[in-house]
């Protein structure tokens, strides 16, 4: 074909180039051939009813070799066990707290009407969307798998559609690469993931296509696999130390019986309190019992090894470890990584912006409302710590400047104009109504 083609432009022809006549290197228009009945649609998944029992380095890199180039059927299980771990758990539980606790800003996409009625009927169908579970269980395999598929369900008996997101497992999908398209494995088809056609929705905060590649699990499966090893030692370790080795002597010449017998007793230390010793005549020789006890620090290495785990864990999903990596309670060093933080959650928080604005808002606006251009905006309020420290420093300031301004004589005459300078000139955003009145005389006692 590629010769024919070249044959052609030799001889003048206008032959499209590679892939402009491929539907999956065309522009997106996630509402191509949607129809109402089509959303009406429910995709059966498969159950996750097996899982992996042990991991050892060759699975894990099995994994993430197949992962790597789109298959997640192991990658997927892989992350289900990551969760599993306290210090992963207690990490992406952080992180979707801390983005999904924020308030949620509805906007109309513009001042008609139209777009109001659409933004007042989005803003009752969100609570029943962004179920808790349904979001926080997306992020988390997002933020691992580096995407998350998530099948939307209408319920169709009411006047105005109501959608509901059920999350996809990532063991029972794959990347298509010729058709640059995820793929849903369910009880009776293989089913393309069509993002924005009001049945899927595709959260991939780094790009659809090879978006997985920057997924955490494949930063932190060896640590995750590491800690679990090192605990594993650990416990082994502290069971034989906390247990001292019995030295038992006996006489070489004393009777077998009474040898037999002396070392039953000693077998029975873990649950007996005494033992008889039975001594030579002579004082010198005969049975003694003596504890062989650890001396030495080795034990060390393993809260070590645990902790640098933990901050390689904590470093790929938060971006930053404020309690392994901040040494002596600096404030400053504080500030910085808590914005280090929040810099992250307005991140994920303006990923699933689009997604939601793009794949959900969109569709729900044409199925109620016939134009999906009337779609809201959907964000988290995420404003910085530093932010709010900067935003009272400047109000402070302007205030302090309104009341030398009008103790010196001068007065405003349009308080509109002076909340409008206050914006532009401060970054003093949404300063609430006010009135400019005379300054209030001081109650002090001085004379006339």
């Amino acid at each position: 074909m590629s010769a024919q083609n070249d044959i052609a432009r030799a001889a003048g022809a206008d032959v499209p180039a590679v892939g402009t006549l491929l539907p999956q290197f065309q522009a997106p228009a996630p509402l191509k051939g949607l129809v109402p009945t089509s959303v009406k649609i429910v995709h059966a998944d498969i159950p996750l009813v097996s899982t992996v029992g042990t991991w050892d380095v060759k699975c894990i890199r099995d994994a993430l070799y197949a992962h790597s180039y789109g298959q997640f059927f192991g990658s997927g299980r892989l992350a289900d066990a990551i969760l599993g771990d306290d210090r992963v758990m207690a990490t992406v539980g952080s992180l979707t707290s801390g983005l999904f606790s924020r308030e949620i800003i509805i906007e109309p996409a513009d001042e008609s009407d139209a777009a109001k009625e659409v933004a007042d009927a989005w803003q009752l169908a969100w609570p029943r969307f962004a179920s808790t579970s349904a979001l926080n269980e997306s992020e988390a395999y997002a933020t691992l798998m580096g995407f998350e598929a998530a099948q939307l369900v209408w319920d169709t008996d009411k006047p105005v559609w109501q959608p509901y997101m059920r999350p996809w497992h990532p063991t029972f999908e794959y990347y298509h690469w010729d058709l640059r398209r995820y793929i849903a494995i369910t009880q009776g088809a293989q089913v393309v993931i069509e993002p924005g056609n009001g049945k899927w929705l595709l959260h991939a905060p780094f790009g659809e296509y090879r978006g997985w590649i920057r997924g955490v699990v494949r930063a932190v499966a060896e640590p995750w696999l590491m800690r679990h090893w090192a605990m594993r030692d650990w416990a082994r370790y502290s069971e034989k130390h906390g247990i001292p080795i019995v030295k038992a002597y006996a006489p070489a010449a004393s009777e077998e019986g009474q040898r037999d017998s002396f070392e039953r007793a000693v077998g029975q230390l873990g649950s007996e309190s005494t033992i008889l010793l039975p001594r030579g005549v002579d004082g010198q020789i005969g049975y003694d019992v003596e504890y062989a006890e650890p001396t030495d620090d080795s034990w060390q290495s393993f809260p070590g090894l645990i902790d640098r785990c933990d901050m390689a864990i904590v470093l790929a999903i938060m971006f930053q470890n404020l309690t392994t990596e901040v040494k002596g309670g600096s404030f400053a060093a504080t500030s910085s990584h808590m914005d280090i933080r929040e810099g992250g959650i307005g991140f994920r928080a303006e990923a699933w912006s689009q997604t939601i604005d793009q794949q959900v808002a969109r569709p729900f606006a044409w199925v109620n409302f016939g134009d999906p251009d009337l779609a809201p905006h959907t964000r988290w309020d995420i404003p910085k710590l530093s932010e709010h420290a900067a935003a009272a420093e400047a109000f402070n300031k302007f205030s302090t400047a309104l009341e030398g301004l009008s103790r010196g004589g001068i007065k405003f005459k349009d308080a509109d104009a002076v909340r409008k300078f206050a914006s532009i000139r401060f970054g003093l955003k949404d300063l609430p109504d006010f009135t400019i009145g005379d300054p209030v005389q001081s109650m002090g006692g001085g004379g006339k």
